[in-house]
């Protein structure tokens, strides 16, 4: 765990120690408010320090794998839900993986990151989500352009998307759901799009992460 003097506590969960120190310093660099980073490899060592520290904000740097997607949503769906008024960041590898966080979470972040942008753009990103603005405020939008403009998946995509996990073929789900196989296929070609997914593959990774949320969908 590493530690700053500074005035506002900040919780950081990073896999990577260079990445860690990156990010640290990066944050550093903000005087007002100026940021005592805490960083952490995984939320169970959040959670334990948690219980002696009090954190204005948490931020789960994502290291790209279905496994740390999976453990970010469930671990944010239990943060809505212990600690409210705490903020909650992702930082996401490309605008891809953001989009997908986006689509397949329960809950609402303060900002969903991509790090793949120019260094001077992340960090006007992060310090904008930081920052006392709500959410659908003109600065949140600003630290989250994902977030701008969503596409949710609707409630029969999300139905399609839970068959596909079980295992059934599309017309098996359209025999289910009592439409025709064009339908249901037209349904599975929106939720791809809107999750930024071009394979079959993919769509079941994304399925699968949403059956392992906190909350059922």
């Amino acid at each position: 765990m590493e530690f700053i003097t500074s005035e506002v506590k900040i919780a950081l969960i990073e896999s990577c120690v260079m990445s860690a120190a990156g990010v640290s310093v990066l944050l550093q660099q903000n005087r007002r408010p100026r940021y005592q980073v805490f960083t952490f490899t995984t939320p169970a060592e959040f959670l334990a320090a948690q219980e002696a520290e009090s954190f204005s904000a948490v931020i789960f740097s994502l290291p790209g794998t279905r496994e740390h997607r999976r453990e970010c949503l469930t671990f944010f769906g239990e943060m809505v839900k212990s600690h409210p008024k705490v903020k909650r960041l992702v930082m996401a590898n490309n605008e891809a993986e953001a989009r997908l966080i986006n689509q397949l979470s329960l809950t609402s972040f303060h900002g969903v990151l991509d790090k793949s942008v120019p260094l001077n753009s992340f960090a006007e990103n992060i310090f904008a989500a930081l920052g006392d603005n709500p959410k659908n405020s003109e600065g949140a939008n600003k630290a989250n352009p994902v977030k701008a403009a969503p596409r949710l998946l609707s409630p029969t995509e999300r139905t399609i998307l839970r068959y596909l996990t079980d295992g059934y073929s599309i017309s098996q789900i359209a025999s289910q759901l009592e439409r025709n196989i064009k339908t249901i296929r037209a349904h599975k070609f929106n939720a791809m799009l809107k999750l930024g997914v071009n394979t079959d593959a993919g769509l079941l990774n994304a399925a699968d992460m949403l059956l392992h949320r906190a909350t059922p969908f």
